[in-house]
Parts: structure tokens; C-alpha cells; sequence
């Protein structure tokens, strides 16, 4: 009891490291992203604030120190007896000054002038209150300014100016422009840097998924070696002596127990091999790597162990000639070859080779009754067989073999379409 709940208490704590492991990538990248992003942007609408307000505090001295010219020019202008007319015709052509007005010191209008066909956007409730303000007009912003000066011939005199922001506000619709600009680049930016840091976590956890499943399969491994080991050691010296004992039978006993004698010695024999290929499975591989050839392996099998009626169509794109273990990828190709012949009717397979960049592609392919996906999952296993006499050595020595030359065998089978074994082997 105290076992299962140590035991319940580890995968507890494993559910919560896995969780707290993708909470990780949000408080640690994600928030503080996100905190950038929002800091940059309040204090880009500051700064832009600050710019615009001060650009505008520049632009309207700037006019403010322009009206003061012009009130110098139109006192002269005045002094020389030019006409009201002919003083707004003269800066009429001025692009920046919109409109134009002359009062007098009672605040009636003399003359003026205006781009807005006809208007004048004078009001009497801003003259006297504020020397200037800003409009907005379909033109844009316009600066007004309302000002006194005096002429030569000592009359007071008011001047009122629009003058137009546009250029002004060119420049901030271009720099609201440049900052959506530069802020979508960041959040762009942002969020690659985030799905490649998601992609990266997620290629860890894949990563430390396998190896933990890896690290299982071992521990698995070392359980049933063990247990193999034993149990083989264990049989074999009965079994020595039983095989002595059917052999003292043999010469003592009448001929007429002669099959039984010679059926219990082939029981005896059967189960040793038995043992031994449960042993050789259990063996570490010991590698002797030699040149050979892919299609002169294939001939040797098929030449040395199959018959003549069994045909295997082998399909060879380009020479293919890399280094392996003769004697072992014999027997991993053999093992596939058997199974594939054993779920056929018809005695053919199909082998397909071709390189592919550094690789080598091997296919071995049967039309026979196939697998169903449960069996597929365990085809590997070891001592995992859907054969009535199988013991489910072959495949797994075979992806053993595979395995040590640093490759790869995958199985895909579907009931009633047949079985492919694909084998992918470095050395293209």
C-alpha cells in the first residue's frame, strides 16, 4: 500500500514538473515580451507627444516672428498709401497664409483675404481673449494669430493671420506612420523569437520524452536479460544431461523404441536452440564493417537460402556499395525476407533500394495478409511473435543489427494490403 502511494506521489510530482515546464515558457518569455512591448509602446506615444508638442511650440515662434515682419512691411505699405486691396493682393500668394485680415482700433474689418472662397474664420469672442489659437479646417490646422501694431500716421491697427500647419502635420502622420512601422517590426520579431523558443521547448520535451522512453527500453532490457540469462543457465545442465540420457537409451534400449528415443532427442535439440537464439539475442553486437555490395549481398541470400520457385524482384537504383557487417545484415535482411515470405501465399517480394543524399533507402515489400496496428506497434519487441511457432527473435535481432550500424527500420502494414519494412542505413 505504502508502495502504490510513493508510486502515485512520483507521477503526481512528475504531472506537475510537465505542467509547471509549459507555464515556464510563458512567464519567462511570453510576460516579458509582452511587458516590452507595452512599455515601448506607451513611451513611444510619450516621446512622440513630447516631439509633436515641441515641434509646434517652434513652428508657431517661427510665425509669431513672421507676423511681426509683416506688421513692419503693412505699416509701410500703409505709410506709402497703398490701398487695403492692393496690400492683401501682394501677400496673396503667399502659400502658407491662408487668410488675412486689417481692423482697425475698434475692430471693424478694413480688408482681408482668404483661400477658403470667401471665408474668413473670425470670431469676436477670440479676438481680445487669446493673442492665438489653432483650428481645424478641411484644409488641415490652421495657426491663428491676433495681433496689434501701430502705423507712421499713428492709427492703431490689428492684423489677424492663419497660417497653415500642413507641413506639420505631414511630418506626424509620417511619424505615426514610421512608429506603427517599427512597432508591427518588433511585434513581429517578437513573436518568431517566441515560436522559435515554443519550438525549441517543444523539441526538449520530444527529446526528454525519448530518452525517458529510451531509458525504460533499457531497464526493460537488463529485466528480461537477467531473467533469460538465468532461466538459460538454469536449463542447460539438465538439459546436457537429458540429451546424455537419450543418447545412453539409444545404445541400451530395443529397436523398437527407436522413433520415440529419436523424437524425445529432437525435443531436446529443439529446445536448445531455442535457448541459444534467446542467448545470441541477448549478446552486444560487435561490428566488422567491410566494403560490400548491396546487390551481390541480396544474390548470396537469395542463391544460398531460398529456393528457386521463391522469387524476390529486387530493384537496385545506381551501383550501391557501402561498409557493414556482412554476416550480420545478412541475417537482419534474411529475417525480413522470412517474415515477408511467410505472409504471402504467393512467394514473392518486393526489395527496392536507391541513395538518397548520405542515406541508403531500403525497401522490403509483400502483398500478403498484413497486420493490424496493434501488432504493428510490437513487431519489434522482443519475444513479441503472431506466428503460432514464432518466438520473436527475428525482428527484434533485426532491428538490432539495424540499429548498430546507426540506422533506422520502420514497419507499415494494413489487414488484407500486405506489410513494408522501410530500412534507412547511413553510407549513400
Amino acid at each position: 500500500m505504502e508502495r502504490r502511494q510513493g508510486t502515485d506521489e512520483q507521477k503526481g510530482e512528475k504531472k506537475r514538473h510537465a505542467f509547471l515546464k509549459k507555464k515556464d515558457i510563458f512567464l519567462f518569455f511570453f510576460l516579458p515580451l509582452l511587458g516590452i512591448i507595452i512599455i515601448f509602446f506607451f513611451l513611444s506615444l510619450i516621446n512622440r507627444a513630447f516631439i509633436r508638442n515641441k515641434v509646434e511650440d517652434l513652428v508657431k515662434e517661427q510665425l509669431r516672428a513672421t507676423a511681426e515682419i509683416l506688421k513692419v512691411n503693412i505699416s509701410h505699405f500703409l505709410s506709402d498709401n497703398y490701398s487695403y486691396e492692393e496690400i492683401f493682393r501682394f501677400y496673396a500668394g503667399e502659400e502658407n497664409i491662408y487668410y488675412m485680415a486689417l481692423l482697425d482700433d475698434q475692430k471693424k474689418i478694413l480688408g482681408w483675404h482668404s483661400r477658403f472662397e470667401g471665408y474668413l474664420p473670425l470670431s469676436k469672442k477670440d479676438i481680445g481673449v487669446k493673442d492665438s489659437w489653432t483650428i481645424d479646417s478641411p484644409a488641415g490646422k490652421i495657426f491663428n494669430i491676433f495681433t496689434s501694431f501701430q502705423a507712421s500716421d499713428a492709427r492703431t491697427y490689428q492684423i489677424y493671420l492663419g497660417y497653415s500647419l500642413e507641413s506639420l502635420e505631414e511630418m506626424n502622420i509620417h511619424s505615426r506612420r514610421n512608429f506603427f512601422i517599427l512597432f508591427g517590426l518588433i511585434i513581429g520579431i517578437g513573436i518568431i523569437f517566441f515560436f522559435g523558443i515554443y519550438q525549441l521547448q517543444n523539441h526538449y520535451r520530444q527529446k526528454e520524452k525519448e530518452a525517458e522512453t529510451e531509458r525504460r527500453e533499457k531497464e526493460r532490457y537488463k529485466e528480461i536479460s537477467a531473467f533469460t540469462s538465468g532461466v538459460a543457465h538454469e536449463i542447460k545442465n539438465p538439459l546436457n544431461s537429458l540429451a546424455l540420457l537419450f543418447e545412453l537409451l539409444a545404445k541400451k534400449m530395443p529397436n523398437e523404441f527407436e522413433q520415440e528415443i529419436s523424437s524425445g532427442r529432437s525435443e531436446v535439440q529443439k529446445i536448445a536452440r531455442v535457448i541459444d537464439h534467446f542467448s545470441a539475442s541477448l549478446k552486444p553486437l560487435d561490428l566488422k564493417k567491410d566494403r560490400i555490395s548491396l546487390k551481390g549481398l541480396m544474390a548470396d541470400i537469395q542463391g544460398s537460402t531460398f529456393k528457386d520457385d521463391i522469387v524476390i524482384d529486387y530493384e537496385e537504383e545506381g551501383k550501391i556499395v557501402f561498409f557493414a557487417d556482412k554476416g550480420l545484415l545478412s541475417q537482419a535482411l534474411l529475417n525480413l525476407l522470412q517474415n515477408s515470405l511467410e505472409a504471402t501465399n504467393e512467394g514473392e517480394i518486393q526489395v527496392q533500394a536507391k541513395k538518397h543524399k548520405k542515406k541508403i533507402l531500403i525497401t522490403v515489400k509483400d502483398n500478403g495478409k498484413g497486420m493490424s496496428e496493434e501488432e504493428v506497434q510490437h513487431i519489434f519487441d522482443p519475444f513479441y511473435s503472431n506466428k503460432k511457432d514464432g518466438m520473436g527473435i527475428g525482428l527484434y535481432l533485426t532491428k538490432k543489427i539495424i540499429e548498430a550500424h546507426e540506422g533506422k527500420i520502420e514497419c507499415k502494414s494494413r489487414l488484407g494490403r500486405g506489410t513494408s519494412f522501410f530500412i534507412q542505413m547511413p553510407g549513400g
